[in-house]
C-alpha cells in the first residue's frame, strides 16, 4: 500500500477520535467531511485501514492501538514489504517481514504470535454451540458481501431464495430492488405466509422482511414499530414498491388488549401469523459492523433478553390457534437465542415446529437465529 506512513496515521486518528456507540460509518464520514484533504483513494485506503484493525475483534485488547493497527495491517496486501517495516521502526516495535512475506498467508501464524496465539472475536460464554466456529483464527479476513433481492426475479438463486444477488460496489439500484442481506432473505423464505393471511410484523422497523413477504403472497399484512419515524419511512418503501399495508405505532414492552392499525382495531387471536424480528445485540453482524466487537457492554444482553420476552408475551396474545409465531433475531448469542426459544416453551402453549441456525460466515453474510411456534 502506497503512502502507508500518512494513511497509518490518518486511520489512528480517526480510531482514537472514535465515539462508540456512533456506528463508525459515520464517524468515519464525518472525519473525512472535516478533513477535506484526502482523495477518494485516500479515504478508501484510511477505511480499509480502520476496518481491517476493527474487525480482529479481541485480538488486540492487550496492546495499543498503535500496535494493533500495525499488526492488523499484515492483512493487507503491501508492495513493498518494506512499507510495514518502516512503520514498525517508527512505533519503536521490534517487528519486521521479510520482502516477499505477503506473497503467502502469512498473517495468521505472525499474528498468532505476536498476541500469544488469542486471536478471538467474542468473549467465551456468550456464543451458540452452533455458532462457535465464528471465533476461528480464519476469520481474520472473512468480508460479508452486499445482498439485494430483486422483485421483478422470480428465479431461484443463492440458497434457492427468489430474486437474490450481490450487489457490486457502487452499484445503481431500480426502484423494484430491496437491499437485504442473504440471511434475512433466506429467513424470509422460510415464514409460510398465504394469500389473505392476516400477518403481523411486530418490530418492522422500515418493513423490510413484510416487502419481502409481499413479493410471494397478498397476504393482509399489519407492521407496527414502537418508532414513528421507522413506520413512516416503511410507509414510503410500501409505496415505492406497490405493495399494501395497514400500519401503527405499538409499544410491545405494555401488554394490549387491543391494538391499532390506522383507523382499525384489532383484537386478541386475529393473526395466522406473526413476525417478531425482535431488537437484539446484533452480534451476528459485527463482521459488517466491527466496532461492536470491542465496544459492546454485555451486561446489556439481559436488558436485550428481558425486552425481548416482554415482546413475546405481549404479542402472542394476538394470534389465533394453530397459528404460526416466528421469532427472529440477528444475533449468535445463546442467552438471545436458545434461552428465550426456551422460555418460550415454558410459558406458553405453543409447540416448536422449526428451527434455523444461518451460518452467515459460510455465505459470506450475516448469522441469523429463527423459532418457528406453533399455537396450541
Amino acid at each position: 500500500m502506497r503512502y502507508y506512513r500518512s494513511r497509518f496515521s490518518s486511520a489512528l486518528q480517526l480510531l482514537n477520535s472514535y465515539k462508540y456507540p456512533e456506528p463508525f460509518h459515520i464517524a468515519a464520514k464525518n472525519f473525512f467531511k472535516q478533513n477535506k484533504k484526502f482523495g477518494s483513494k485516500d479515504r478508501k485506503a484510511i477505511s480499509e485501514i480502520c476496518y481491517t484493525y476493527l474487525r480482529c475483534g479481541l485480538t488486540f485488547t492487550d496492546m495499543t492501538v498503535e500496535e494493533g493497527l500495525l499488526l492488523s495491517g499484515l492483512l493487507i496486501d503491501f508492495e513493498p514489504a518494506q512499507y510495514w517495516n518502516d512503520q514498525s521502526i517508527e512505533l519503536k516495535l521490534n517487528y519486521k517481514v521479510d520482502e516477499d512475506f505477503f506473497i503467502g498467508d502469512n498473517a495468521f501464524d505472525f499474528i498468532g504470535q505476536a498476541v500469544g496465539g488469542t486471536i478471538s472475536f467474542y468473549p467465551d460464554g456468550y456464543l451458540m454451540e452452533e455458532f462457535a466456529h465464528y471465533n476461528q483464527a480464519t476469520n481474520l479476513k472473512f468480508r460479508p458481501k452486499n445482498w439485494a433481492k430483486d422483485h421483478t426475479d422470480d428465479e431461484p438463486r443463492k440458497l434457492g431464495v427468489l430474486g437474490c444477488r450481490e450487489l457490486m460496489v457502487n452499484q445503481t439500484l431500480d426502484a423494484t430492488t430491496q437491499v437485504q442481506d442473504l440471511s434475512s432473505q433466506y429467513i424470509c423464505s422460510k415464514i409460510e405466509v398465504s394469500d389473505d393471511d392476516k400477518v403481523w410484523d411486530v418490530c418492522s422497523g422500515a418493513g423490510g422482511k413484510s416487502l419481502n413477504l409481499s413479493s410471494v403472497a397478498r397476504a393482509d399484512f399489519h407492521l407496527s414499530d414502537i418508532r414513528p419515524g421507522s413506520i413512516e419511512n416503511a410507509k414510503s418503501r410500501f409505496r415505492s414498491m406497490h405493495y399494501d399495508a395497514t400500519f401503527g405505532v405499538a409499544d410491545l414492552s405494555k401488554a394490549h388488549k387491543e391494538l391499532k392499525f390506522g383507523t382499525k382495531t384489532i383484537g386478541h387471536e386475529y393473526f395466522n401469523a406473526i413476525v417478531a424480528d425482535v431488537p437484539c445485540s446484533g452480534s451476528g453482524t459485527w463482521f459488517r459492523t466491527p466496532e461492536h466487537f470491542t465496544r459492546f457492554h454485555y451486561d446489556k444482553l439481559e436488558n436485550y433478553s428481558a425486552k425481548q420476552k416482554d415482546i413475546v408475551q405481549n404479542s402472542i396474545p394476538f394470534l389465533k390457534k394453530g397459528g404460526k409465531f416466528y421469532y427472529i433475531t440477528c444475533s449468535i448469542f445463546s442467552e438471545e437465542n436458545t434461552n428465550v426459544r426456551d422460555w418460550i416453551l415454558k410459558n406458553f402453549e405453543v409447540s416448536l415446529s422449526e428451527e434455523i441456525i444461518f451460518d452467515g460466515l459460510k455465505q459470506k453474510a450475516d448469522g441469523m437465529y429463527l423459532a418457528c411456534f406453533v399455537k396450541n
